[in-house]
């Protein structure tokens, strides 16, 4: 089964990024970066890892991570392969990890498999969750899992797809631009009878956020203030979603508006984090989508 990894970039950090080109080249058939539009020369970094078959392709503005994942696929689905696995620019991937994932395609029954996640900083791991059909969550630590399961969500950066898959569900939605553009289109996919088997054996180191704060139990990555305006705006635009269960989307809202509380009592220059969530809620209701057209002081 040939495999080809979709890596989105922009302004990557040139060492983690060299170790995961570095790490997909003994691991998949081919590479395709698709940077958005980084200020640095990612063609040299890309060269810099002579062993690595890359395809880059350059955008001249930031074209959002679905689209850029769209162009991504388009490349691989003209190269003939089989699946196609994502990739986050900071993901680190141990060798053995993509054939444990592809270990099981071979049931015709399995068409996406995920590993878990683990925050490759400050040592914890990102929950497996499975989102019912009625918007009740069921969710599991990673190191609790001792066998593969199915769930209905998952993380994009390490999962494996077949390339039919994308024929029956269709692409990334490019208009939700970042944030919740895996979990609306899992529930897509979900509509269409495919869930996603998650492989506890399979181990993905990937950051999330600038740096996270701990809520109760709970952990809250913490981003620049542009990218709380999309998980804002964006929870209110899946409301609108057929296949996304409304209990779940008016989850992410309210927890939304608590994230941004906790951030804005943390973090210096608050007012561009009220800004831009307020500029997130009327765009959410108003069903405006795309690229955010205001930027923060920051």
């Amino acid at each position: 089964m040939a495999v080809m990894a979709v890596i989105v970039s922009f302004n990557p950090e040139a060492s983690t990024f060299s170790q995961l080109l570095t790490q997909l080249s003994a691991q998949v058939e081919r590479i395709v970066v698709v940077d958005n539009a980084s200020t640095g020369d990612i063609a040299s970094l890309v060269r810099a890892v002579p062993e690595a078959t890359v395809d880059l392709l350059q955008a001249t503005q930031n074209l959002g991570i679905a689209a850029a994942q769209n162009l991504g696929i388009s490349k691989a689905s003209e190269s003939g392969c089989d699946a196609i696995i994502f990739f986050d620019q900071d993901s680190r991937i141990p060798d053995g990890v993509i054939a444990r994932l592809k270990a099981h395609l071979c049931d015709p029954a399995v068409s996406i498999v995920a590993p878990v996640h683990f925050d490759a900083e400050q040592g914890f791991g990102y929950p497996v969750v499975d989102i019912a059909p009625n918007g009740t969550r069921r969710k599991w630590q990673p190191e609790t899992l001792s066998s593969p399961i199915d769930v209905s969500v998952a993380i994009s950066s390490g999962t494996l797809v077949r390339r039919g898959v994308f024929d029956q569900v269709g692409l990334m939605d490019e208009s939700l631009f970042i944030d919740y553009v895996d979990t609306e289109w899992c529930l897509r996919c979900v509509q269409k009878g495919y869930f996603v088997r998650v492989e506890p054996a399979a181990r993905l180191e990937h950051s999330l956020g600038l740096r996270s704060a701990s809520l109760g139990r709970f952990r809250i990555p913490i981003h620049r203030p542009e990218r709380r305006y999309y998980r804002i705006r964006n929870a209110l635009l899946l409301v609108r979603y057929p296949h996304v269960p409304l209990l779940m989307a008016l989850r992410e809202v309210i927890f939304g508006f608590v994230h941004t509380c906790v951030i804005v009592l943390l973090v210096r220059h608050r007012q561009d984090y009220l800004r831009f969530y307020v500029k997130g809620v009327v765009d959410g209701v108003r069903g405006r989508s795309g690229p955010c057209s205001q930027r923060s002081s920051r």
